[in-house]
């Protein structure tokens, strides 16, 4: 049979003419699937993918007559029409670049706004605002756009996206858009190895529920952190906390893990400051010695915080100000328990920079308990990094990029709302004792830079650096006691205090320590350095004894056992040689009284302090030593002995003291 075709006149094949050959095979995923070459559901109207990345806007099938009916050609022209037309206007604003049509078609050749001397960041928000509100929105962009933007996900990570990589905002709501990459791309959602902590799968969320303490021990330890630890390290805002906190125990299981990294470091700290017949040291750990269960117990919340944060996939580029705070606490923790921190610190460093933390947050369209939360975050660890730079005798911190970030605002946590700061009294806040801390920091740098030096450092430099120190404990000295509101310092300031002025004291060491043992022979009076030396060593001693036999400052014993034994062992050190020097001859029962009450503490903390326990060994050691006679003591100083003692980079850290060297001597 015949096949019979149907004839068509010449207007009725103009006017039936298909847009789409019939021939051409289109597309059969959406156009963001496609262009990113990801899995495409091909569920109409919208895909399973664009559902969950948040991007249903932008989900079209080419080709599809469903869209092609839903968007006629004209008013998709007009609608494009009307997008360049908005996207002139507001390049004419920031750049003061007039775009005119060149015979009826749109000038491509538009000046690189990094060419133009006013320069600006366009954010996706000001393309799709209505004209009435775009003036007061691009006012209150006009500060970020100068640095970039903070871009979300829905699971709530963040990334700073610089200006000068800001085609996003450019291209926000177009279909050029689409190829723009997100960071929650499902491609990379399986990813199943807890680097860089170890080659495991990462744990479940409920594995990870199942090793925190039971809610009425977690209760506990949370109020022991935010009591004794929280002031001392001062990085989140605690009534932020309270109330995330209350959630969790509403719902554990939705809780971000990243919120969760932050609870476990929390309780790691906590346990360090139970005492060793605490009942809940008893509930928590069934060991036989307490000193072994506090180590154990820390260690496992620390490495819980680690699998949290290998659950988000932190270094992997999944991160947000929670896994910050989480990461600079962490380092902390890890710091008071002598582990190394260097890796992870650095790691920290991009992770602060990927979030913009190095640019000052009010260049962002952010509330104050969001800015405050990033400035802590940059101040804790540019505190940490610079501990851990001068203790590997690097104090020129050249690593550091440039930064204009301000420091903390010195107020109370509830000083700081969601509309504003409220000013302070003139008592000391929780915030005083982290500044405080960082003047200090930056004198150490400025002290390691002088005495780590090839020449000897100028007296008068040395002068200088002294009175800064001075300076600074007046300082302190009056915003504590100036607060009137009690009738005695609460116990927490009162530790606080005593705390600065024991590394205040330290520095002193540090800074005198190249003229201290300069002529232990030949001087008939001591010199200023001397004076200084053996001042601030009898006060460390003295704020070690209050710290370890003060009843109520029995929290803060970790402290005591850690750094601030370390210190005392410093000021020991520096007595043990003054009692080898005969201007001081007078005084050698005092320093020998004083050394052999210091040696007996350290003997009753060494079960739960390592420094402790090598510190009494060394100086019960040295006073069983008899002291060398007058013919001797020059072959003594000249000796390895004598070395241990006066260099200072030995004193930076407990790291840097070369155990290995004194356990040689002492036998």
């Amino acid at each position: 049979m015949e096949q019979q075709y149907p004839q068509h006149s010449a207007s009725s094949h103009r006017t039936s003419f298909s847009p789409i050959p019939a021939s051409v095979r289109q597309p059969i995923s959406c156009e963001p699937c496609r262009h990113r070459k990801i899995k495409c559901s091909r569920t109409r109207p919208f895909c399973d993918t664009c559902r969950r990345r948040g991007c249903i806007n932008r989900c079209v099938y080419k080709g599809s007559r469903e869209t092609d009916a839903a968007l006629p050609q004209s008013s998709s022209n007009e609608e494009l029409l009307n997008r360049i037309n908005n996207l002139e206007q507001l390049l004419k604003q920031h750049t003061n670049v007039s775009l005119r049509p060149i015979n009826g078609q749109i000038n491509n050749s538009i000046p690189s706004p990094l060419d133009s001397c006013q320069t600006s960041q366009l954010s996706p928000e000001s393309l799709v605002s209505e004209p009435s509100s775009q003036a007061a929105l691009l006012s209150d962009q006009a500060t970020s756009a100068r640095h970039g933007v903070l871009t979300s996900t829905a699971e709530g990570d963040v990334r700073y996206e610089p200006r000068t990589s800001q085609w996003t905002s450019v291209l926000a709501n177009t279909n050029l858009s689409i190829a723009t990459p997100s960071l929650d791309d499902p491609d990379d959602s399986g990813m199943s190895s807890g680097f860089p902590f170890d080659s495991s799968p990462v744990s479940s969320i409920d594995e990870i529920l199942s090793i925190l303490p039971p809610i009425q021990q977690c209760d506990y330890l949370k109020n022991q952190y935010f009591s004794v630890f929280s002031p001392l390290f001062h990085i989140l805002h605690d009534p932020t906390f309270h109330a995330q906190y209350n959630g969790f125990v509403e719902d554990p299981s939705s809780t971000p893990v990243s919120w969760l990294a932050i609870l476990f470091v929390l309780l790691s700290l906590a346990v360090t400051g139970l005492e060793e017949d605490d009942t809940v040291l008893r509930d928590l750990a069934r060991g036989r010695n307490s000193c072994d269960n506090i180590r154990m117990l820390s260690r496992r919340y620390r490495e819980a915080a680690m699998k949290c944060l290998a659950k988000q996939g932190v270094f992997w580029g999944k991160h947000n100000l929670q896994s910050l705070q989480a990461l600079v606490m962490l380092i902390y923790a890890m710091g008071h328990s002598q582990d190394h921190t260097w890796v992870l610190l650095g790691m920290t460093y991009n992770v602060a920079i990927a979030l913009a933390c190095h640019i000052d947050p009010s260049a962002f369209n952010l509330d104050p308990i969001q800015c405050e939360e990033r400035r802590r975050c940059w101040a804790g660890l540019m505190m940490l990094y610079t501990i851990q730079n001068t203790a590997i005798g690097s104090p020129d911190p050249t690593w550091k990029i440039s930064s204009d970030v301000k420091l903390p605002a010195d107020v109370n946590d509830e000083a700081i709302t969601l509309t504003g700061i409220r000013e302070s009294f003139t008592g000391p806040t929780q915030m005083s004792y982290l500044l405080f801390k960082f003047q200090l920091y930056n004198i150490t740098v400025q002290i390691c830079s002088e005495t780590f030096r090839s020449a000897e450092p100028s007296r008068a430099r040395i002068q200088a650096l002294d009175q800064q120190i001075c300076l600074v404990q007046e300082e302190w000295e009056n915003r504590y006691l100036a607060d009137t509101t009690f009738e005695e310092l609460p116990s927490y300031h009162a530790v606080h205090l005593h705390i600065l002025h024991a590394y205040s004291h330290q520095l002193f060491l540090l800074l005198h320590r190249p003229f201290f043992a300069q002529s232990i022979l030949g001087l008939d009076v001591p010199n200023e350095s001397q004076i200084r030396c053996i001042a601030s060593a009898e006060a460390l001693l003295d704020i070690h004894k209050v710290l370890s036999e003060t009843p109520s400052f029995r929290p803060y014993m970790w402290y005591t056992n850690g750094l601030g034994s370390f210190h005392a062992f410093h000021a020991a050190a520096v007595l043990a040689v003054a009692l080898l020097m005969p201007i001081y001859k007078p005084q050698y029962q005092k320093f020998k009284g004083i050394l052999e009450d210091a040696m007996r503490r350290f003997e009753r903390l060494a079960e739960r302090s390592r420094i402790c326990e090598k510190a009494s060994r060394i100086l019960r050691f040295l006073l069983a030593t008899p002291s060398p006679n007058q013919n001797s003591l020059e072959d003594w100083i000249s000796s390895d002995q004598m070395r241990l003692f006066t260099e200072p980079e030995h004193w930076l850290h407990p790291s840097n003291v070369p155990w290995s060297e004194w356990s040689d001597v002492v036998g």
